[in-house]
C-alpha cells in the first residue's frame, strides 16, 4: 500500500490530559458476546455513499481548539456529531486523519516511561500505534465497543521475497470498532496518508480504510497480538483465517485495485517464476479500464524499456507479457485508469518475477505507447468484424501474407518499424495491395526481430489516421535474402491490382521477364510501352528482356479505352555478378503467389507515406503510485 513511514505523521502532545502509561494500555473491555466474528454486511451494505457523512465530517472538521486541552472534550464534542455510533466513529476517523499531526519526538517528551519503551522499537510503528490508540481512546470514552489491532503490514519499503515471520516485532496498529451490530475495520493511519516512492509523507485522506472489507484488509493487514496465533486469528474477521505464510505470499494488491474491481485472473502470488516469458491476465469488474501500461524495473529500479507487452484480448481483460533481458529479478507494475481521457494512470499491482531462464537472443518489442489494440471502431472504416484478428502474427522465415477482409472501398495506406533494424528504407520490404473484398499485405522481412505494422484510414476530415494494429513476431527467423518490392504507385491500390511476378524491386540487365498482375478495373496494359494481353481469371501476362543496366522497367495502365495509362510498379534495372543472382531469386519465385507497398499519388510523385502519418503525436501520460 505504501502508507506506513517512518516521517513524522502523529504527535498526540495538544490532547495533554492522558496520565503516563494510559494511551498505551487502553483496551476497552469487550463483552464475550461480542467476541470477533465475520461480519454479515459489507461496507457497501453500510454506506451506500460516502457523501451520507457529509454533515459528520464538516461537524468534526469545525472542532473548536477547546477539544484539544483533554480527549474527554474532544470526545464528548465529536459524539455529538451524530445520535449513532457509527455516525461518532466516522467523527473520531475524520478528526484524527485530519488533524493529528506534528512528531513523535515531542509526543515522547511529553509521554516518557513506559510510553516511551513502547515507542522505541520503530518510529514508524509508534505513529501507527499512536493513531491506533487514540481512536481506541475515543470509542472507550463513548462506550462504544473497540479492539487495537497489532499485526504485520504490507507498506513502504515492503519486499515480497522476505516473507513476514513471527519471530518478527510487529509493525502496525489498526482497529476494529463494534458497529451496525457486527465488527468493523478501520485504520486511521493509512486513511491519513501516504507515502511516495522516495519515502517522503503525503498528508492525503483516504475513505478506503474507513469500515474495510476483512477480505480486502488482509491483501495489507495481518493480525499478530500477545504472541498468540490462536487469539490474533479471529481478529481477521474472516470465515476462512489464512496463515502467515499465505498472507505474505500472496501479491499485495492496491486501493485502487479493489476500488476499480481489478480481479487478478491469472496470478495471486507476489513472487512469479518466468522461464523465458511469463504473460499475467488482469480484469476490471466493476469498472471499464482503460490506458493499461507496464513497467519493467530490475532490482535497482532502472526501467527497462520494450520488455512488456500490453494486450486487450477481451472486453476489459488485459494480458502483460514480460520476456525479461536476463536472469534475476525485475519488479512488474502495472498500472491503469477508468477514464479514457485521464493522463494520470494509477498503479494497479505490483509483481517480483524470478526469471530463471531466457531466450537466446531476447529481441525489443517496436516502440509503442499504451495497448497493443487496434482502434475499437475499425469497423466503420469499412473492415469487416474480426479484421483486427489475430493481433499477433508469425510468419514463416519472415515471409508474410496477411489478408484483411473489407466491405467497401477506402483509401488506405500503411507503416511498417522495425523494433531494432538499422536498414534503410524498411517500408519498400512491405506491399499493401487492395482487392474489392479484401486488403493483401505481403512482407520480405529481412531481419528477426518483432515489427510494429499499422493500417492508416482516411477520417472524414482529411488526414489519414492509424486504424488496425499487428504485432509482426519474426524472432524464430527471417527471409534469407530478402529483397525489397518493386515501387508501387497510389493507381495500383485504385484499380485493384495484385502483382504475381516479380516481386523484387531490381531486375537483371538482358534477362528475360515473366509479367504476370491480377485486375478486372483495367482495361488496357503496357510494360515500357508494349501492349500486354489479359488472360483468364483477369490476369495479364507478359514475357519481357531487360534492357542494359541504369534503366527502369514500368508497368502502366488504364480503366478507360482511350483514357491516359498510369503507371502501376516500377522496377530497376541493375548489372554485375548481381544479375545472375537475382535471376536465379527470380525463377525460384516465379511460382509463387506473393506480392507490393510503397505508394504514389496520381501525379507520380513518390509518396512512400501519407503526409498526416509522418508524425502520429502519442499522448503523455503520468504515472501516479
Amino acid at each position: 500500500m505504501g502508507r506506513c513511514s517512518s516521517k513524522p505523521c502523529c504527535d498526540i502532545s495538544d490532547v495533554t490530559t492522558l496520565s503516563e502509561n494510559r494511551l498505551i494500555s487502553v483496551q476497552p473491555m469487550i463483552d464475550e458476546k461480542l467476541a470477533p466474528t465475520p461480519p454479515t454486511l459489507r461496507r457497501d451494505d453500510i454506506i451506500s455513499d460516502i457523501s451520507m457523512f457529509k454533515k459528520v465530517d464538516s461537524y468534526a472538521a469545525k472542532a473548536p481548539k477547546s477539544t484539544k486541552l483533554s480527549l474527554q472534550n474532544l470526545s464528548k464534542y465529536l459524539s455529538k456529531a451524530s445520535k449513532s455510533n457509527l455516525g461518532r466513529v466516522r467523527a473520531f476517523y475524520y478528526w484524527i486523519c485530519h488533524h493529528v499531526e506534528l512528531d513523535l519526538r515531542s509526543f515522547l517528551k511529553n509521554y516518557k516511561k513506559p510510553v516511551a519503551a513502547e515507542f522505541t522499537m520503530h518510529t514508524k510503528v509508534a505513529l501507527c500505534y499512536g493513531y491506533a490508540e487514540l481512536f481506541a481512546e475515543l470509542c472507550r470514552l463513548s462506550s462504544i465497543p473497540v479492539k487495537t489491532i497489532y499485526g504485520y503490514l504490507k507498506g513502504y519499503g515492503y519486499n515480497p521475497t522476505k516473507p513476514f515471520k513471527y519471530a518478527h516485532s510487529t509493525n502496525h496498529a489498526w482497529n476494529a470498532v463494534h458497529v451496525v451490530g457486527q465488527w468493523c475495520l478501520i485504520d486511521c493511519t493509512l486513511g491519513a496518508g501516504t507515502v511516495d516512492e522516495e519515502g517522503h509523507y503525503i498528508r492525503e485522506f483516504e475513505n478506503f480504510y474507513f469500515l474495510t472489507d476483512p477480505d480486502q484488509l488482509i491483501s495489507t493487514h495481518f493480525p499478530y497480538m500477545e504472541k498468540s496465533r490462536k487469539e490474533s486469528r479471529p481478529w481477521q474477521l474472516l470465515q476462512k483465517p489464512v496463515t502467515l505464510q499465505a498472507f505474505s505470499k500472496h501479491v499485495n494488491r492496491t486501493i485502487t485495485a479493489f476500488k476499480w474491481g481489478v480481479e487478478l485472473v491469472s496470478h495471486s502470488e507476489a513472487v512469479i517464476p518466468v522461464t523465458l516469458s511469463v504473460t499475467v491476465f488482469l480484469k476490471g469488474t466493476s469498472r471499464t479500464l482503460y490506458n493499461v501500461l507496464a513497467r519493467l524495473t530490475d532490482i535497482n529500479g532502472k526501467i527497462l524499456k520494450r520488455y512488456t507487452l500490453v494486450q486487450n484480448p477481451d472486453h476489459n481483460l488485459f494480458s502483460v507479457r514480460v520476456r525479461p533481458p536476463n536472469v534475476g529479478k525485475f519488479r512488474l507494475t502495472v498500472f491503469g485508469s477508468v477514464d479514457q481521457s485521464d493522463k494520470i494512470l494509477h498503479e494497479v499491482v505490483l509483481y517480483v518475477l524470478r526469471c530463471r531462464q531466457t531466450e537466446p537472443v531476447v529481441y525489443l518489442y517496436p516502440k509503442h505507447l499504451g495497448i497493443w489494440r487496434s482502434r475499437s471502431d475499425y469497423q466503420q472504416y469499412g473492415f469487416e468484424p474480426g479484421a483486427d484478428s489475430p493481433m499477433i502474427v508469425s510468419p514463416r522465415d519472415g515471409d508474410l501474407e496477411l489478408t484483411i477482409p473489407t466491405r467497401k472501398d477506402f483509401p488506405v495506406t500503411c507503416r511498417v518499424t522495425h523494433s531494432e533494424s538499422k536498414i534503410k528504407d524498411i517500408e519498400n520490404y512491405i506491399l499493401l495491395e487492395k482487392a474489392e473484398n479484401f486488403l493483401k499485405i505481403r512482407g520480405h522481412l529481412p531481419e528477426k526481430g518483432f515489427y510494429k505494422l499499422q493500417i492508416f484510414c482516411k477520417s472524414e476530415s482529411g488526414p489519414y489516421e492509424p486504424v488496425l494494429l499487428f504485432l509482426i513476431d519474426c524472432t524464430r527467423g527471417a527471409m534469407f535474402n530478402a529483397l525489397p518490392f518493386p515501387v508501387m504507385y497510389s493507381s495500383a491500390t485504385e484499380f485493384h491490382c495484385q502483382l504475381i511476378e516479380p516481386l523484387v524491386r531490381e531486375l537483371p540487365e538482358e534477362s528475360s521477364i515473366n509479367i504476370r498482375f491480377r485486375s478486372s478495373d483495367i482495361i488496357k496494359a503496357v510494360v515500357n510501352g508494349r501492349r500486354i494481353e489479359k488472360g483468364n481469371d483477369n490476369i495479364w501476362r507478359s514475357t519481357v528482356r531487360t534492357h542494359t543496366a541504369g534503366g527502369s522497367l514500368r508497368i502502366a495502365g488504364t480503366n478507360e479505352l482511350k483514357g491516359r495509362y498510369w503507371v502501376l510498379w516500377e522496377f530497376t534495372i541493375v548489372k554485375g555478378p548481381n544479375s545472375i543472382v537475382l535471376e536465379d531469386i527470380l525463377t525460384a519465385r516465379s511460382n509463387t503467389s506473393h506480392p507490393p507497398m510503397t505508394q504514389r499519388s496520381d501525379n507520380q510523385s513518390t509518396q512512400r507515406r501519407p503526409k498526416h502519418t509522418s508524425r502520429i503525436k502519442e499522448k503523455t501520460i503520468v504515472i501516479k503510485k
